[in-house]
């Protein structure tokens, strides 16, 4: 097949809105397809120009870059039109896209298109270029449209992104919010967890204790009160004190006032990410019930246990529980006091797979829907 992907973030940007369609894209070009991926360029760099199609190695996606100046200033009802005609605020991006699309469509014609909610912009793009050229399009939603699309935009919009051939989701949350926005039924295919959460890592050096706490943190209060029992953890433990690692960017958010080590190493590349959580003696996060944890995924691979501080959603406590995966759900600070003390002594499931979600699977799976819609 021909495919066409536009998605709002660079795959290699450091942000987790440019892995699903990156990975995607990836596999597809594995299995033999031609694949082109448009996308805005890094961040703090302007678009290239593409190089010839006919040079390419199609056992790589080509990725196309579209120039995403910064939105100009407006009032609220100039930002309210920019919502309804190109999805948002990124209107330079919107028509880049399409610009690129339509030089593209010399060389290449697309059997079919894909692009995800995360970014409106590239889904009405994208229903711009398959209108155009007549191929039909993919409609995933990988984020909550209840808490990204204001209310009094969501009918207006429903309208304007009309035209799909299929909806997708990367979970059953965004599955339902989908369908209440759409009024269609999605397919459920989560993001895949990449190979070196399964393969093992040496220890960090130097060798410590330390719980990792990863992600976007959300609450203040519920940070605070995770710093609060890793300090009485630690009086209680008898042990070396165990610090705090946080895979993010909000290290400002821990205040170091219970006498417990915060390191801040950021973002870190999968392999850094897995070597941590594959050898922390917790791995923890903090539930927001609005969105879904695909991270969730990621750290059951790790094979430590897994503190969703907070609580979980259904669908993650049942996939947890399928996969015979660690999952704690403390909710007060004595619970999770007595998490990271069961954690001294956790032994993985037997029952627990090897490898599970890999990204050849979940791509087979939106791989076979393409061929469907294209017969």
């Amino acid at each position: 097949m021909d495919i066409l992907l536009i998605n709002g973030t660079h795959p290699a940007a450091p942000h987790i809105s440019g892995v699903r369609a990156g990975r995607f894209a990836a596999e597809f070009a594995r299995m033999g397809h031609r694949c082109v991926l448009i996308c805005p360029p890094m961040p703090g760099t302007v678009a290239q120009d593409p190089a010839p199609i006919a040079a390419h190695d199609w056992s790589q996606p080509l990725i196309i870059e579209a120039d995403d100046p910064p939105p100009a200033g407006g009032n609220a009802l100039a930002t309210f039109a920019d919502l309804l005609r190109y999805g948002g605020r990124r209107a330079g991006f919107h028509r880049n896209v399409i610009a690129r699309g339509r030089t593209l469509a010399a060389d290449f014609r697309p059997q079919i298109g894909w692009a995800t909610f995360g970014s409106l912009e590239a889904m009405t793009a994208l229903r711009t270029l398959a209108r155009e050229l007549g191929f039909p399009w993919v409609f995933d939603d990988k984020d909550n449209p209840d808490i990204y699309v204001p209310r009094a935009a969501r009918l207006p919009l429903a309208w304007r992104l009309r035209g799909y051939a299929a909806l997708q989701a990367n979970s059953v949350l965004h599955a339902d919010a989908a369908r209440a926005w759409l009024g269609d039924s999605a397919n459920v295919i989560y993001s895949g967890v990449d190979s070196c959460f399964f393969e093992p890592h040496p220890a960090p050096e130097p060798a410590r204790r330390y719980v990792s706490l990863v992600g976007s943190l959300y609450h203040r209060d519920l940070v605070d009160t995770i710093v609060a029992a890793v300090g009485d953890f630690n009086a209680a433990s008898g042990k070396p004190p165990v610090s705090i690692v946080h895979l993010g960017k909000q290290g400002d958010w821990l205040a170091n006032d219970r006498g417990v080590q915060i390191e801040i190493p950021g973002y870190v590349s999968p392999d850094e990410m897995a070597r941590l959580c594959q050898h922390a003696l917790a791995n923890v996060y903090v539930f927001l019930g609005r969105t879904f944890h695909h991270k969730l995924f990621e750290l059951l691979a790790c094979r430590r246990p897994v503190i969703a501080y907070g609580g979980e959603l259904p669908e993650s406590i049942t996939e947890a529980e399928r996969l015979h995966a660690p999952l704690g759900l403390p909710t007060t600070p004595a619970a999770l006091v007595a998490a990271l003390t069961a954690a001294e002594s956790f032994e993985p499931d037997p029952r627990m797979p090897e490898r599970f979600f890999t990204w050849p699977e979940q791509a087979a799976m939106v791989e076979a829907a393409m061929r469907r819609l294209i017969g």
